[in-house]
């Protein structure tokens, strides 16, 4: 791989541990043990977002409104260019290239759930309306779909990479 690969990996991984050991721990300790909204896997209905933001507090949305938003909105495109460049090497020619454009909307969908819960916080618990949370948890369930797909796809990709020098190797 390229250097700028480990350049933009190292970033992606420095983003991807300051929110899963420091910004999303602390809002779900704030939250009283509830788990952050955006990393719900099967989403969360009405009532479930509007009791997070009613325990959450107004420390825990300073933080899901500060750190953890803002390095949120940078892991996902460094995830992207990772996924882009790894599928690029994994799959050669047009089908690396499609596969790796079509990655690409994971970034455009966890921002526009970033948006969606952003606007939730805002609001609070007694302005939250029905139609606000449903939007984000589509975007929230989109993208944990879009990422199963991905992690999929990567390693199959992987799989048929090791496939084919397995054979190479054993004809030698």
């Amino acid at each position: 791989m390229p250097r700028m690969f480990w350049v933009v990996f190292v970033g992606m991984l420095a983003a991807w541990f300051a929110m899963n050991f420091w910004t999303a721990p602390r809002i779900e300790e704030l939250a009283g043990g509830l788990r952050l909204l955006d990393m719900r896997f099967t989403g969360y209905s009405f009532d479930e977002a509007q009791r997070f933001l009613v325990v959450i507090g107004e420390e825990g949305v300073s933080l899901y409104l500060g750190w953890q938003l803002w390095l949120d909105m940078i892991f996902p495109p460094l995830l992207g260019a990772v996924l882009f460049m790894s599928y690029r090497r994994l799959f050669p020619g047009f089908s690396g290239l499609a596969i790796g454009t079509l990655s690409l909307t994971f970034v455009v969908v966890d921002y526009l759930e970033n948006f969606a819960i952003a606007e939730m916080l805002r609001t609070g618990p007694d302005g939250l309306t029905p139609a606000m949370v449903l939007t984000a948890d589509q975007w929230t369930t989109a993208k944990w779909s879009l990422a199963l797909g991905g992690l999929v796809t990567l390693i199959v990709g992987i799989g048929l990479r090791l496939g084919i020098r397995f054979k190479r190797f054993a004809s030698r």
